[in-house]
C-alpha cells in the first residue's frame, strides 16, 4: 500500500517478530528521564519559562498553521490504523490498541501525580489552547500509534513519521496546550508504550527484507538466486541462504543498518551482560565482518578446514555482507551419527591445529562443526569465527578445549571423551583445562544440552582428575553455622537493642506526621535509585577479575550476597559464595580469594580518600558534639565508640584474638598485594576504583532521595561525608550489614546536618529498608538463578 507515491509497509504481514534488547534499554531511559520531568514540571524553571515566552512570541497569524501541524499527527495515526487493517494486519492493529491503552493509562496517573488532580482526558486529546496540561495527552496518544507502527513502515515513512511527530510536538507547545517539558514527556511516553507492547510480541524491525539482500548481492558483483531465510538464525545478523550462478550454495551474513543487535548498545549487552562464548566483540558492522573474515582466512590458511570467504563489503545503504561458501553438513544435524568417534579424532586434531596457529574459536559445539567426506573419509570444518580471537590466551584455549571435551562427552560419553582429550592434549593440558568444566565456559547450546542430556560436570572433572591420578580441582563449600556466625548473631542482638534506645526517645506523633507530609513518588524514586549501587559493585568486581567476566552472572552474585549477609551472618559464607562463583569461571582458590581481597580493599581505599578529600577541601565536617546526651541518635553512637574501644582492647590483650586478627589481615593484605601486582590494565584500574567511586556516590545520592521526600535538602558532600564515614565505622564491628550501627550513625549525622531526629530516623530507615533489607528478597532468587545455572 502506498501513499502519495511512498510505500507504506516494509514487508509482507507475516514478517518474522522478534524481542530486541534495545527495546529494553528503551523503556528503562525513557521511564527515567520521565520521572526526571516529572520531578522539574511544577513549577517550570527559569529556562521552561524563558522558552515558553520565547515561543509565545510568533505573530498571532501562525496559529492556523500550528493547528494544522497537529492536526496532521492525528491523521497520520489514523491513516495507519485504517491502512493496518484493510491490510489485515490484524497483529499490528492489536499491537496500536494496546500501545494507545498503555500510553492513556500511564498518562492520566502520571498527570494526576504531577499536577494533583485528574486530567479531563477528552478535553487534553482535543486541547490547543492554554491553560498547558502536564504531559502533552494529545501528542501522547497519538505519537505512540506511530512509535508502534515504526517497525512495519517503509524507510521514508519512517522518517516521514518522526517530521510528524516532533513538528507536531512544537506545535502544541507554541498554542500552549502544553509546556516543553510536557511535549518531552508526552514523547518519552509514547516511546515507552511502543517498547512495551513490541517486548511483549516482538517486532519485525532488525532485518533487511530479502529484496534488499537480493539488491546489495548485486552491488557486490554476486550473480545469486533463491534467496531464503536460514532455518537457523543467529543474534545480531540476518543469515540468508541462497544459490550462486552455477547452482552452489551460498550463505550470506547480512548485518544491516536496522539489525538491532548490531548497534552499539545491544552489542555491548550482549558482550558485558552475557559475555556468551561467540558474543560478537566488535561494536561495528564492519569491524564484525572484517574480524569475521580474517580469521576465517587465517584459519584456512593455517591447515584448517573451513567456509570459504567468497567476498565481503559494504553496500550503499550501509549494510555489512559477508558471502561464504558453505561445507559439508552441520555436525547437529546429521541423523547417522554412526562415525562420531571418527568425527572426534579429526576435531581434537583440527583445534591442536587451530590453537598452534593462536587462534580461539570459542563456540565448539555441534552447532559449529561440519562435517564433511573428502575421497570416501571422514574430516570435518569449523564454521562461523564471529566469536573467534587471534593470539589467544591460554585461559581462552583451555575454555576452548572445555567446550570440545563438552561436546564430545555428548557424542561418545564421558569416559571416551575424556580418553580422546588426554591422548590429543596430554596429560598435563588435560589437568589445565578440568577448572574450565564449568557452565559459564559453554556455549548456550551446550548449557541446553547439559541440563537435557543430565550431564554432571562435577562428575566429569572429578572422573578426569582421577584418570591422571590428581586431586580434582577443589571448589570452595558453602559454609552454614559455625561458632562465628553464633557470635555474630549474639552482636546482632545488641546492635537492636542499641538502635531500641534511638527508637525510644523517638516522638511517634511527630513521626506520623512527618510521614503523612511524605512525597511518595520521590520516596519510590529513592527506592529503585538504592538499587543501582549493586550494578557499579559488579563493575569493580569486572575491573577485580583476572579473567574477563560476564556481567549478568556478576550482578546476580551482588544480589546473592546481600541475601547471604542477612541469612547466614558470617563473613566465611559470604567469602565461600564469592570463591565458589570464581572457581567456577575456572579460577584457583588462591586468585579467587585474591579477587575478593582486592575489590575490598579498592573499596577501603576509596572511602578513605574520599573522606580525606572531603575534610580537607569542602566545607564538611565531622563535628560531633557529645553534650547532646538527651539526643538518642548521640547515645547510640557512644555506645557503639564504646564496644568498638572493647572489641580492639580484647583483640590487644588476648594473645589468641590477636595472632587471629594479626594473622588475617596479613593474609588478606598479602592476597591483596598479590592481586594488585597483575593490575597494569587501565580498562581493570578503572573499573575497580570508578566502580567503588560510584557505588559511593550512589548510596549518597540514594540517602539523599529520601532526605528530600521529607522536605529537606543536604548536599551531596555532606552526604557523602555522613555515609562514608558510618560505613567505615560500621566496618570495624563484625555486624553483617552493620545492623543497628549503620542506622544509628546515619541518624546522627542527618541529625548534625539539620534534620530533626525523629524525621532523620524515618529518613534512614527508608534508605536501609531499600539498600539492605529489602534487596535480599530478589537476592534469594539470585541465589537460586546461580545455583541453577552451575554459577555456584
Amino acid at each position: 500500500m502506498t501513499l502519495n507515491g511512498i510505500r507504506l509497509f516494509a514487508g509482507p504481514v507475516d514478517d518474522p517478530r522478534a524481542r530486541r534488547a534495545s527495546d529494553v534499554i528503551q523503556v528503562v531511559l525513557s521511564a527515567f528521564f520521565l520521572v526526571i520531568l516529572g520531578i522539574i514540571a511544577v513549577p517550570p524553571t527559569t529556562i521552561e519559562r524563558a522558552l515558553i515566552t520565547f515561543l509565545g512570541s510568533f505573530p498571532d497569524f501562525l496559529d492556523g498553521l500550528w493547528q494544522a501541524l497537529s492536526d496532521v499527527l492525528i491523521l497520520a495515526a489514523i491513516a495507519v490504523v485504517i491502512a493496518s487493517a484493510v491490510r489485515r494486519r490484524l497483529s499490528l492493529v492489536r499491537d496500536l490498541i494496546l500501545a494507545v491503552v498503555v500510553a492513556f493509562g500511564v498518562a492520566l496517573v502520571f498527570g494526576r501525580i504531577v499536577e494533583g488532580h485528574w486530567l479531563p482526558a477528552w478535553d487534553t486529546l482535543r486541547q490547543v489552547e492554554p491553560p498547558p496540561w502536564f504531559p502533552g495527552l494529545r501528542i501522547a496518544a497519538f505519537a505512540t500509534v506511530l512509535l508502534t507502527a515504526r517497525p512495519h513502515l517503509s524507510r521514508p515513512a519512517r522518517r516521514l513519521s518522526v517530521w510528524l511527530v516532533g513538528l507536531a510536538a512544537v506545535s502544541v507547545v507554541i498554542l500552549g496546550a502544553t509546556t516543553p517539558t510536557g511535549a518531552i514527556a508526552a514523547l518519552l511516553l509514547a516511546s515507552t508504550a511502543a517498547a512495551i507492547v513490541h517486548l511483549v510480541f516482538g517486532s519485525c524491525e532488525g532485518n533487511p527484507g530479502l529484496p534488499e539482500v537480493a539488491a546489495a548481492l548485486a552491488q557486490l558483483g554476486v550473480d545469486a538466486h533463491d534467496l531464503g531465510a536460514a532455518d537457523r538464525q543467529q543474534a545480531g545478523l540476518f543469515l540468508v541462504k541462497a544459490q550462486d550462478a552455477d547452482g552452489d550454495p551460498l550463505k550470506v551474513k547480512v548485518y544491516g543498518r536496522d539489525a538491532h543487535d548490531t548497534q552499539l548498545l545491544a552489542t555491548l549487552w550482549r558482550t558485558v551482560w552475557y559475555r556468551e562464548p561467540g558474543s560478537p566483540i566488535w561494536v561495528g558492522r564492519r569491524q564484525q565482518v572484517a574480524n569475521e573474515g580474517f580469521v576465517t582466512l587465517l584459519a584456512a590458511q593455517a591447515g584448517v578446514k573451513t567456509e570459504t570467504v567468497v567476498t565481503a563489503g559494504v553496500t550503499t545503504r550501509d549494510d555489512a555482507l559477508l558471502v561464504l561458501r558453505p561445507i559439508g553438513t552441520i555436525w547437529a544435524d546429521l541423523d547417522d551419527r554412526s562415525h562420531d568417534e571418527q568425527v572426534v579424532e579429526k576435531l581434537w586434531e583440527a583445534t591442536n591445529r587451530l590453537h598452534d596457529a593462536g587462534i580461539t574459536h570459542g563456540q565448539l559445539d555441534e552447532e559449529h562443526v561440519s562435517v564433511i567426506a573428502v575421497d570416501g573419509e571422514l574430516d570435518i570444518a569449523f564454521v562461523d569465527f564471529r566469536g573467534a580471537e587471534v593470539a589467544s590466551s591460554d585461559d581462552r584455549i583451555r575454555s576452548d578445549n572445555a567446550q570440545l571435551v563438552v561436546t564430545c562427552t555428548q557424542a561418545l560419553g564421558p569416559e571416551r571423551a575424556l580418553a580422546t582429550a588426554r591422548r590429543a592434549l596430554g596429560d598435563e593440558e588435560t589437568n589445565a583445562l578440568l577448572p574450565f568444566l564449568q557452565l559459564p565456559a559453554l556455549t548456550r547450546s551446550q548449557r541446553g544440552a547439559v541440563r537435557r542430556d543430565e550431564i554432571d560436570l562435577d562428575e566429569l572433572r572429578n572422573a578426569g582428575a582421577a584418570d591422571l591420578g590428581v586431586e580434582p580441582p577443589e571448589l570452595q563449600q558453602l559454609q552454614r553455622v559455625t561458632k562465628g556466625t553464633l557470635l555474630q548473631a549474639g552482636l546482632m542482638v545488641i546492635a537492636f537493642f542499641a538502635l531500641f534506645r534511638v527508637v525510644s526517645g523517638i516522638d511517634f506523633d511527630e513521626l506520623r506526621k512527618s510521614l503523612g507530609e511524605a512525597i511518595w513518588w520521590i520516596v519510590v524514586l529513592g527506592f529503585v535509585v538504592a538499587q543501582t549501587p549493586r550494578v557499579t559493585q559488579s563493575l569493580s568486581t569486572l575491573g577485580a577479575s583476572p579473567i574477563p567476566l560476564p556481567l549478568g552472572p556478576v550482578y546476580a552474585l551482588q544480589l546473592a550476597a546481600s541475601y547471604v549477609n542477612l541469612a547466614i551472618p558470617s563473613s566465611a559464607a559470604r567469602i565461600a559464595v564469592n570463591v565458589r562463583f570464581f572457581q567456577r569461571h575456572g579460577l584457583a582458590t588462591g586468585s579467587a580469594l585474591a579477587v575478593g581481597a582486592l575489590d575490598g580493599f579498592s573499596g577501603f581505599v576509596v572511602q578513605a580518600m574520599l573522606l580525606v578529600s572531603l575534610l580537607l577541601f569542602t566545607s564538611a565536617s565531622l563535628d560531633i558534639d557529645f553534650n547532646s546526651a538527651a539526643s538518642g541518635a548521640a547515645k547510640l553512637l557512644v555506645t557503639i565508640i564504646v564496644v568498638v574501644v572493647i572489641v580492639l582492647l580484647l583483640v590487644l590483650i588476648v594473645p589468641k584474638l590477636r595472632r587471629s586478627a594479626f594473622s588475617r589481615v596479613k593474609s588478606l593484605a598479602g592476597e591483596a598485594i598479590k592481586a594488585f601486582h597483575g593490575l597494569r590494565s587501565p580498562r581493570r584500574l578503572g573499573l575497580l576504583f570508578g566502580g567503588n567511586l560510584a557505588t559511593e556516590l550512589l548510596f549518597a545520592t540514594a540517602l539523599g532521595i529520601f532526605v528530600r521526600a521529607f522536605g529537606y535538602s543536604i548536599g551531596l558532600g555532606d552526604l557523602v561525608l555522613i555515609n562514608v564515614s558510618v560505613a567505615l565505622l560500621a566496618g570495624l564491628l563484625p555486624v553483617p550489614g552493620g545492623i543497628g550501627v549503620t542506622e544509628g550513625g546515619l541518624i546522627y549525622g542527618l541529625t548534625a546536618a539539620g534534620m530533626p531526629e525523629t524525621t532523620a530516623f524515618a529518613a534512614v530507615i527508608f534508605y536501609r529498608m531499600a539498600s539492605f533489607y529489602v534487596p535480599p528478597i530478589w537476592g534469594f532468587f539470585a541465589l537460586r538463578w546461580l545455583e541453577k545455572n552451575k554459577h555456584l
